[in-house]
This record gives structure tokens, sequence and C-alpha cells, in this order.
């Protein structure tokens, strides 16, 4: 059930009605409303131009008395018709947001065991472009294809057949040529998948763009790039406009067509029928019926007509669910993992709580290794930390002490054991990590503390805050990603969650590891200063990821990491006497403060 680039329409229309066997009765339903409500709108003028053609040839007077019958009849047809024309809206929508849910639950099922590296290659605001906005493009399959495909059939079929029961063969050819054009129409000038995938790049590299201008506006601001991120921006907005523009000339183009379609067709349809009619003067009402199945069926076309601009979006979104979805897991789950309990057992008196033992790894899909032969140690109830410029590998280490990937070579250990076999749910039970950009939900303090346990009492949320240097109170309202607080107060809420979630860690505190990755830079280095001495104070085994080098007097061991080796270790002191590439980083950020 996965997606290959550039597949064609039908293997998306398989995968979803794959999807759509779940609802079958109410699609059932919602179909069935719509082929009756689509033949009573042929009838709601089809009677009346019967009654015309009778009035014609039988004579005002012997029909006069039959018109109220007629108007009744009409009445009670459109009646009828509305109550269909709502069943089917409420039958294919609520089969429609059934399946969506469906859908989503199986996009997040192969989701899951891609997170949460999936996010680096993808990009987040991409990720949720197509878990919501696509997912939502598939609704038009589920509650405008199926049921109008099944009419489009249907409904033309039926007027065929009867107009040549009513009229004669060659009306009846005349009637079918003018459904075949009404159904060919559509493809016409029509949004190919191409146009739709292109259109849809533009429209995720636009959320994705500004979503990265966002996240990074104080790095935009302190490098005056804001104009230049803007006209970037303004470039894709350009292409995403002539890319609507050229969809908005073939429905033009479309539309021109369809209606010309109509006039003509009703006019080869009135000539089809002057045979019958020159044959005998008492087929006028067939005829006039014949010709009223051209006018009768618009609303059959009309959806039809719709889906030709919707219906290729939704498969192209089909196609980027599908392939998001098939990516793979960039961890290999043990078939029997060690629990995080038992590896605290075995291994915490004897092992370092942390090993890298000569760790090589390139990120996939990239021929440059990211780190080549790393080796430390992160004693238990220690802290070290990790500089470095940027891109020399810092962060890279982090991620695979969580697990983020697999290693190509050597080994990532926790108490002894690699991470590889205790698997990824008993890693992240041991690592509580806090980062530069921390996620704040829209509540109140405690509302934000209580995602890392919902079971927390208001003395645990008050000590993680002490902990943290928050001072807020519990109940103070943070806003949508914390807009209603400073950058300082978000990242110490997030350090007070993160510290809240270790203190869960199967063996408490102490057999947690804290990963804090630029977790502090917007603190003022006194806080900054406070902070780490805080959490040493914990005696919590602490992994920093930190530009700012002058807090880490206190830090037990210093990696200095280049171009993914470790160049350097030791303590503050050491290294600073050693004059090397320690050094010349802390000389280069006391030169930019």
């Amino acid at each position: 059930m996965t997606a290959k680039k550039h597949e064609g329409a039908w293997p998306q229309v398989r995968w979803l009605l794959q999807f759509a066997g779940a609802a079958t009765r109410q699609l059932a339903g919602s179909i069935a409303a719509r082929i009756i409500g689509q033949l009573l709108a042929v009838a709601l003028l089809a009677v009346p131009a019967w009654k015309l053609g009778e009035i014609w040839v039988r004579g005002p007077e012997l029909a006069a008395g039959e018109v109220l019958p007629v108007v009744v009849t009409v009445a009670l047809l459109a009646i009828v018709k509305a109550v269909a024309r709502y069943l089917e809206q409420l039958l294919g929508h609520l089969a429609a947001f059934s399946l969506m849910a469906e859908v989503r639950v199986w996009l997040l099922r192969r989701l899951v065991p891609q997170a949460p590296a999936i996010t680096d290659g993808q990009g987040a605001a991409r990720i949720q472009a197509t878990a919501i906005r696509d997912v939502d493009r598939v609704e038009v399959f589920f509650a405008h294809t199926i049921a109008p495909a099944v009419t489009l059939v249907v409904v033309p079929l039926t007027v065929t057949i009867a107009a040549g029961v009513m009229s004669g063969t060659l009306p009846a050819l005349a009637v079918a040529v003018v459904m075949l054009a009404g159904a060919g129409i559509p493809f016409m000038a029509r949004t190919s998948g191409d146009d739709a995938r292109r259109t849809a790049q533009l429209r995720a590299d636009t959320a994705q763009h500004i979503a990265d201008t966002l996240r990074l506006q104080e790095e935009v601001r302190a490098y005056a790039a804001a104009d230049w991120r803007a006209d970037q921006l303004a470039s894709i907005d350009e292409q995403l406009a002539e890319q609507l523009r050229t969809g908005g000339r073939r429905t033009g183009i479309r539309n021109a067509a369809t209606a010309l379609r109509v006039w003509l067709g009703a006019t080869l349809v009135a000539l089809a029928c002057i045979p019958a009619l020159v044959a005998d003067r008492a087929n006028l009402p067939g005829v006039l019926v014949t010709v009223s199945f051209v006018f009768g069926t618009v609303g059959v076309f009309d959806t039809v007509e719709r889906l030709a601009t919707s219906l290729p979006a939704g498969l192209a979104a089909t196609r980027r669910i599908r392939e998001l979805a098939s990516g793979k897991p960039t961890v290999v789950e043990p078939q029997v993992s060690v629990s995080a309990a038992s590896a605290s057992a075995e291994g915490a008196e004897s092992c370092p709580r942390i090993e890298l033992r000569d760790v090589h790894f390139s990120y996939p899909g990239r021929d440059a290794g990211a780190l080549r032969g790393v080796s430390l140690q992160l004693p238990a109830g220690s802290s070290i930390a990790l500089v470095g410029s940027t891109g020399s590998g810092k962060s890279t280490i982090g991620r695979l002490v969580q697990r983020h990937y697999d290693v190509d070579r050597g080994e990532v250990l926790i108490d002894g054991h690699p991470v590889a076999a205790l698997g990824s749910d008993a890693v992240a039970a041991r690592v509580a990590v806090a980062d530069q950009q921390g996620f704040v939900v829209d509540g109140t303090v405690a509302d934000n503390l209580r995602v890392a346990d919902a079971t927390a009492s208001d003395e645990q949320l008050s000590w993680a805050c002490e902990m943290a240097e928050f001072e807020l109170p519990l109940d103070t309202p943070v806003g949508r990603r914390g807009s209603r607080i400073s950058g300082g107060q978000r990242q110490r809420l997030v350090l007070a969650r993160t510290l809240l979630r270790a203190r869960n860690a199967p063996g408490g505190l102490q057999q947690a590891v804290l990963v804090l990755d630029e977790a502090t830079s917007h603190q003022d280095p006194l806080t900054q200063q406070r902070m780490l001495e805080r959490l040493d104070g914990l005696g919590i085994t602490t992994l920093v990821i930190a530009h700012r080098l002058e807090t880490l007097r206190n830090v037990n061991r210093i990696y200095v990491l280049e171009r993914g080796t470790i160049v350097e270790s030791g303590q503050y002191a050491e290294l600073v006497a050693a004059n090397g590439r320690f050094a010349q980083l802390l000389a280069a950020t006391a030169t930019l403060a």
C-alpha cells in the first residue's frame, strides 16, 4: 500500500477504494440517493415537457384540466429530490470523514517507526501539511467522486434508453452522443497529475519556508536576512501564481465547452427528432421529453466538471500520503529488547551511563560522514559537554544517544547495553531531552508540565520549575507556542518539563540521562550558570551541547569536535591552557559577545 514516485492515477484510486470498503453501506446509500436525485432532476423537466406536448397535440381545452395534477407532481418530485440530495450529502460526508480518520490513523502508524528522524529530512511543516491538508483533500474522492462516477454511468444510460423508447433510434443516438460529449469535456485541458503535483509542491514549499523563517526569526534578524528570505518567498509565490493562472485558463476552456455542449446538444437532439415528428405529430410529447434530457442531465456533468479540477489534486495528495508513509524506519527494533529497568540493574555500577565506541555515522542520502571514529564516555552522575563549530557533529551525537538513527559502525551504549539491543522505547524512557526550540502547547504552565507526567502533583511541578529557574505561577497561560512568555522563559519551561520527565525514568532521576541541546541559549550568562549549577547539584547524568563556552567551567569533561572527529578533550581550565581548538572557539565567542 505504498506509492512509487510518478505513479499514475489508477494506483491511487485503487488504494483509496481499499479504504472505502470500510464504509460500504454509507457509500451505497449515498450512491442510491444521488442516482434517485439526478433521475428526479430529469423528471422535473420531462413531466412539464410531456404535458406541454400533450397540450399542443390535443388542444388547450382538452388538457387544461390536467395542469394542476402536473403542478402537484412537479412539486412532490422537487421535495423528494431535495430529500435525496440531503441524504446523498449526509451519507457521503459521514463516510468521507470516517474514512479520512482511518487514513490519518494508517499514516500515523507508519510515521511512528520513522520518527523522530523523519522531521530532519522532511521538515515538520511539510509532514503536517501532508498529515492534515493532504488527508483533507482525499475527502473529494470519498464524498464527491464515487457517487458521481456511478451516476455518470447510470443516468446517461437510462435517459438514452428512454429516448429510444419515446422517440426512436435516431434521437436515442443523438442523446448518446451528447451524453458522451458531456463525459468527455471534463478531460479537455484538464489539470494533469504533474501539474497537480507541482502546485501541491509549491504550496508545501511556501508553508515550509514560512515555518522555517518564523522558527529561525532570531537568526534571520541577526544576519539581516529578512529581505533575502522575503525574496525567496516571493519567487515561490510567483511560481505558484503562474501554476494557478494556467489552471484557471484550462477551467475557462472547459466551462465554455460545457455551455456549448448543452445548447448545441439540444439542437442536435431536436434535429434528430424531426423524422419522428414528420411521421406522426402525436410524437411531439416524446420529442420534447427527449430534448429536455439534455438540460435535465446538466447536474450530472457539472459535478464531473468540478472533479476535473479537484480530483487530480486529491489523487496527488494521495500519492504524497503514500510516499510519506512508505519511508523506511531509520532504526530496526530488536525482537526481544533489554528493558530499561534491567539495564539499570545490570550495568549501572560497572559501566559509564553513556558510551560511544569508535562510532562512524552518515545521514541517509549523504556521502559525507557526520561522525568518524568518535569515542567518548559519560560516567553516571557526571556531566560532559560537546562543543565545536556548526556541522562538527555535536547534535548528531545527541541524536544517536536518543537513537534517532543507528550507527554505521561502532556502538552507542547505555549502561553497557547497545541502544540497538535496548530498543527505542527503553532508550526514550531513559533519555530526557531539552532542546533550543522546545514545543509549548497552548495552555497554562501546569498544562505544559503535565505533558511529561499527567499525574504529577503541584508540588512536583513547583520542584521542576525551581530547578529550571522558572518563576511564573502554575496557572499562567503561555499562549500558542509560548507567545505570551519570553524566549528565555519558554526554554526554562521546557527544561522544567524535561526534568519532570527524567524523574519518571526507570530507577528515578539518578538513572536518567539529561540531554541539553542548546537548551539554555536564550538565557543570560548568570542565569545559565545558575541553571547548570542546579543540575549539577542534582547528580543527574548530563550531556550538554552548547555554544556559550564560558558557562562550562564546572562540566566534568569537554569534548571538542571538528568535522565529525574529537580533536580535544579535557576540563575547562586544561583546554584553555592548552591553547588549542577550544581556546580558539572561546576567543571567537568572546569577540562576538
